[in-house]
């Protein structure tokens, strides 16, 4: 045979493309950039082969219609800008064409197209919407916030909820490896997502020790005293970021307890965390509902909810807002951190993702307005019991102040002062903890995938393995969280929720977005989701979708991360939480935060760096710096193993 490199074509069970040296007194050379079949074999009937009826010439024009197609698509051209298989071996060919070409692989996949949607739609369900969202609305105008939260979810939300949809289904790979194959200059941003799950699991685990402990306090004493959460649930005494105190042994009986019921959920991967799943969604739902209704019941809950949500039209012309808007979606979402493409990558290449995608969407809404109702119905009953002054509350910069944040305003604000006031309180008060340990449960289920797909994506023959794999990691997560299991683990916890846990998914999610329209292309894009969800998008759909996904979006996102970093760079200087006893320590505190910070984007720019440098010698530099931005021939091997399934169903 020839010294040419076979085509990254798979070949169509039962058409055997193949080519011929060129005799030694022709002079014309051969052209490159055209396949030659020459001939074509029937293959016999099998499992892999084509029916008996099938005619050669439907399996000629299928060769030749599905060779202009990656024509087009311009993957042609190996991946590794080599031109030649001069050293290349025969061994080394056909395992790479084995690889490429197989449609019979074991693959790990969702037992029913439900069960993804349960456990995509479950992880969307954060701890952010419930704990965070709302002040931001109290900030920022009200209900005039809520209906620019609505439009910034429909124009922005959805589609790159779909678009990380998209990207794991297509390509079938795991966060680690997809962006490697997708833009290989972004080879790092993988592992800096493996890195950033990682944090969010250790903060998530914390909330379900945390919650863990209040429920026993709750159900034991059936009362919330004054300290209920310092005093009760982390024994905080006089801790401090630099004297953290000593290990609780509840707390860490409590947090063993979490992992080890995390693993067993977890144990069957697929198989059961898409049903654990669907229990937990309407689980959680019914106890917001429940939840939304007894505190708007209560004295001070409606008149809390309309003045909170009194509207403010002139922020409908501030910048500001709009971005601040931005990153709401994208943290209540839980967009950027990998969960939403690797539970996608188990699904089938065909499976409508545009209708989970717009479930989500809806659901996510009904949630975020359930969510401020709670919120907003427990402040007015902090305002009736005089705790609170909500009739200025909107206005004061000290907001965070007096209500707090995150944990703070769950279980200071919310549980000791306004749930506290009720009839038997501490019973809902429970149900309020069942409800956080539920939503942080499903969180670090997508976590978890997100790193076990990524370790088992690097080294394949540990699939068989992954339940241990899974156990191993917890063990580490475990260990990691012992140092929010001492007295002063709380601060740990402000420093890590402050500094590193929510700007780097809008870091991850403008890379993804740029990685995707330059490197995929918009025009494919589309054809991929009309393909795979097996629908036909109106002309103006795919159009509005092609000006989002190259212009609006990664305005946005790039805007909105730099407001994010500028309201970072001045928490240091307000510190909000100084009434709850929380600061950093001034001579040191302030570099750990930020050096904490670099963390997640530090294997993004060595992984770039390195790909750069690393250029394989007889490659040309434009050559290399091409490939560097061009997707590899495995990118498409998800499409094109469905290709070869169809044609054999032919």
């Amino acid at each position: 045979m020839g010294s040419r490199r076979p085509l990254p074509l798979p070949p169509y069970p039962g058409v055997i493309p193949y080519q011929v040296d060129a005799s030694e007194d022709e002079d014309v050379e051969p052209d490159e950039n055209s396949p030659r079949l020459l001939g074509i074999e029937q293959r016999p009937v099998s499992s892999f082969g084509l029916p008996a009826q099938a005619s050669l010439t439907q399996a000629r024009d299928t060769f030749y219609q599905n060779w202009q197609k990656q024509q087009d698509r311009k993957v042609w051209v190996p991946s590794d800008g080599r031109y030649t298989a001069d050293r290349q071996t025969p061994h080394e060919q056909i395992v790479s064409d084995d690889t490429l070409l197989s449609p019979t692989n074991k693959e790990t996949k969702w037992p029913s197209g439900v069960e993804f949607l349960g456990s995509t739609w479950a992880f969307t369900l954060s701890l952010h919407s419930i704990w965070s969202l709302p002040l931001s609305v109290i900030q920022h105008g009200g209900i005039t916030f809520l209906l620019m939260y609505t439009v910034i979810l429909a124009t922005l939300g959805a589609p790159l909820l779909l678009l990380e949809m998209i990207l794991g289904q297509y390509s079938g790979l795991a966060p680690a490896q997809l962006f490697i194959h997708l833009c290989p200059i972004l080879a790092g941003l993988g592992l800096a997502v493996c890195v950033q799950a990682a944090v969010r699991a250790m903060l998530d685990m914390a909330v379900v020790m945390w919650a863990g402990q209040a429920l026993w306090q709750l159900f034991t004493e059936q009362n919330i005293r004054d300290g209920f959460f310092y005093r009760d649930i982390l024994n905080k005494g006089d801790s401090s970021l630099e004297q953290l105190g000593q290990l609780v042994g509840q707390l860490s009986l409590v947090l063993a307890i979490g992992c080890v019921t995390i693993f067993i959920l977890m144990a069957a991967g697929t198989r059961s965390v898409g049903k654990v799943c669907l229990v937990a969604v309407p689980a959680c739902l019914m106890l917001l509902v429940t939840l939304t209704i007894r505190t708007c019941l209560a004295t001070g809950g409606p008149h809390g909810v309309l003045i909170l949500l009194t509207p403010d039209w002139s922020v409908l012309t501030q910048p500001s807002v709009w971005l601040e808007a931005t990153g709401q979606v994208i943290f209540s979402l839980q967009l950027g951190l990998g969960a939403v493409s690797a539970y996608s990558s188990y699904n089938t290449y065909q499976h409508n993702i545009v209708r989970d995608c717009a479930i989500i969407i809806c659901s996510h809404l009904v949630w975020v307005i359930l969510a401020i109702l709670l919120t907003f119905s427990l402040l007015g009953v902090a305002h009736n019991t005089q705790a609170i002054n909500l009739t200025n509350l909107a206005s004061d910069p000290a907001l965070i102040s007096i209500t707090g944040h995150g944990v703070w305003l769950a279980a200071i604000t919310l549980i000791e002062t306004s749930l506290a006031s009720i009839s038997t309180g501490w019973l809902w008060a429970g149900l309020f903890f069942i409800l956080l340990l539920l939503v942080s449960i499903t969180s670090v289920f997508g976590y978890l995938e997100v790193i076990t797909s990524s370790i088992i994506s690097l080294r394949p023959a540990i699939l068989p393995f992954k339940p241990a794999l899974t156990f191993t990691v917890l063990a580490i997560i475990f260990l990691l969280d012992l140092t929010l299991a001492t007295q002063g683990g709380i601060h740990v916890y402000h420093l890590l929720i402050t500094y590193i846990s929510n700007w780097p998914t809008l870091l991850f999610s403008l890379l993804t977005v740029l990685a995707t329209i330059l490197c995929h292309g918009t025009n494919y894009l589309m054809r991929d989701i009309s393909d795979m969800s097996k629908l036909s998008l109106p002309h103006w759909v795919t159009s509005h979708l092609s000006v989002i996904y190259t212009s609006v979006l990664p305005v946005f996102l790039a805007a909105s991360l730099g407001w994010v970093l500028y309201s970072l760079s001045l928490d240091h200087l307000e510190e909000p939480l100084a009434t709850f006893g929380l600061s950093l320590p001034h001579r040191w505190g302030l570099l750990l935060g930020w050096s904490l910070s670099g963390l997640p984007v530090l294997p993004v720019v060595l992984g770039a760096i390195f790909r750069l440098a690393w250029v394989k010698r007889g490659v040309p530099v434009t050559t290399h710096l091409k490939v560097c931005h061009s997707p590899t021939d495995t990118w498409y091997q998800n499409e094109h193993r469905n290709i070869a399934r169809n044609d054999t169903d032919v």
